[in-house]
């Protein structure tokens, strides 16, 4: 073989190795800084998220101090009225607008297992409606 042939031969193996090798740690860069990205993103999404939900709790905690505010009757008041509707034990009970109306939604689960959500107005201590959870519903007149 030609000895002047050999070196640009070498040459171009040791530079196209080279090049092989850039293009390799550039790939690989660009991955890191694809991840690292996605990574922000990731953490700016979770902090947006979490910003949301601080607010809402904000929000919600507004809304039941206002509520709070028209309420004539406790919460303790309210559960003793609706066990006197619905026997069972009280799963929860909650302050809420039950439309346009300040109600404590009180749920008691019956001796069936049926949870049933039992709406006290608030400022009257008056039965507003039993939901069941098989769907049923019954409703009160609010101004008995």
């Amino acid at each position: 073989m030609n000895k002047k042939f050999m070196p640009c031969v070498l040459s171009m193996i040791i530079l196209g190795g080279t090049t092989v090798g850039a293009a390799n740690h550039l790939v690989f860069a660009a991955v890191l800084e694809t991840n690292y990205d996605k990574v922000i993103i990731q953490h700016l999404d979770k902090h947006d998220q979490e910003q949301k939900d601080n607010d809402r709790e904000v929000a919600d905690s507004i809304e039941q101090a206002n509520l709070a505010k028209e309420a004539k009757i406790t919460q303790q008041q309210s559960i003793y009225i609706a066990t006197k509707e619905v026997a069972g034990a009280v799963l929860k009970s909650a302050l809420e607008d039950e439309d346009g109306v300040v109600a404590y939604n009180v749920v008691i689960k019956d001796s069936k297992g049926h949870d049933n959500e039992v709406k006290v107005d608030a400022k009257t201590g008056s039965i507003i409606k039993v939901e069941r959870d098989n769907n049923t519903e019954t409703n009160y007149d609010v101004d008995k």
